[in-house]
């Protein structure tokens, strides 16, 4: 089968692309995403899924749909790269002498 030509195909994907409706908010969304690499993008999901699971590993490793070894690497990574990781919840019950009040 020929190839089709860049005029063609840039016309198809017009067709294919106006048959999908976006929402403005969905619009904004991606638009934050432009300029920005797959990892900035993959750290800020994993931070973010993290506070809102308040720190739980196994909560946030089923939601994003990873393994907790995985997780955990990428939180060590995230660590030695000086970013602020969310804490269990646990751990932030331990006052300064180690003790849970």
């Amino acid at each position: 089968m020929p190839e089709l030509s860049l005029a063609k195909r840039a016309l198809r994907s017009r067709k294919i692309l106006s048959s999908f409706e976006f929402s403005a908010c969905q619009i904004e969304a991606v638009r934050q995403l432009i300029e920005r690499t797959i990892a900035e993008v993959e750290c800020e999901l994993i931070i973010g899924t993290l506070a809102d699971q308040r720190g739980s590993r196994t909560e946030t490793a089923k939601l994003l749909g990873i393994s907790i070894r995985t997780l955990r690497n990428k939180i060590h990574e995230y660590d030695e790269r000086g970013k602020i990781v969310p804490k269990p919840a646990a751990c932030l019950l331990v006052d300064a002498k180690g003790w849970i009040p």
